[in-house]
């Protein structure tokens, strides 16, 4: 039989930098015992993952990155990585809920906030959905995020978002990926793409969660 059936999609890449050897390697274990996820590597430090992806062009699509960490803090490092190569989406996963820990990774452009205690299905669910153009937030922290930012009674401040944007932008703040944003406003996932990129572009920000974020405190969604 053959094993490269092209029907199957190919599973997606992983790096994964986390100092706790035991959780490392035990998570490691586990994500790669699901078909969808292959974790090719893990590092202890910001610094050795930063060394890999300069050396390698195999790199990841996705990193699950640590906050405390020797050395190099992993919202310096994710920040870093995303200079290096901006494809790669970045979610944090740690112990800390402080909100100017969230804050930071998302204005860093992680793509996710998950705490440790997060179960694997919702690391796997997660994973899969910013690879498909959707941010994922623990619940905890995504309330914390918007009620950081309330909507106001005082008209929006001047964007030049499209309305098409904006109603894209609405569809993000409601945790709908590229493909049900697709299906819902009649549109191909390349042109729901297009606009979300215009979108961060616009807002000058990075992700999805730091479009929502700013698109809540300037009053336009």
């Amino acid at each position: 039989m053959d094993n490269n059936d092209s029907n199957t999609p190919s599973p997606v890449t992983l790096w994964l930098i986390e100092d706790n050897a035991a959780f490392r390697s035990n998570l490691t274990e586990t994500l790669n015992s699901v078909d969808q996820i292959q974790c090719t590597r893990n590092f202890s430090s910001c610094e050795e993952a930063l060394e890999s992806l300069q050396e390698t062009a195999d790199r990841p699509q996705v990193m699950l990155i640590d906050i405390s960490l020797p050395g190099m803090s992993g919202i310096e490092g994710l920040t870093q990585i995303l200079v290096i190569d901006p494809d790669i989406k970045c979610i944090v996963l740690t112990g800390s809920d402080k909100k100017q820990d969230v804050f930071h990774a998302i204005c860093a452009g992680a793509s996710g906030y998950l705490l440790k205690n997060t179960s694997i299905e919702q690391i796997v669910q997660s994973i899969e959905d910013v690879i498909e153009g959707g941010a994922s937030l623990d619940p905890h922290v995504a309330s914390m995020v918007l009620n950081a930012f309330p909507k106001s009674n005082t008209p929006p401040k001047q964007h030049d978002l499209t309305e098409r944007e904006v109603e894209v932008l609405k569809h993000l703040a409601d945790g709908l990926i590229i493909k049900e944003i697709s299906d819902l406003m009649n549109l191909s996932p390349h042109t729901v793409k297009f606009h979300v990129a215009n979108t961060y572009k616009k807002l000058n920000v990075q992700s999805q969660a730091g479009a929502v974020a700013k698109g809540i405190r300037k009053g336009i969604i």
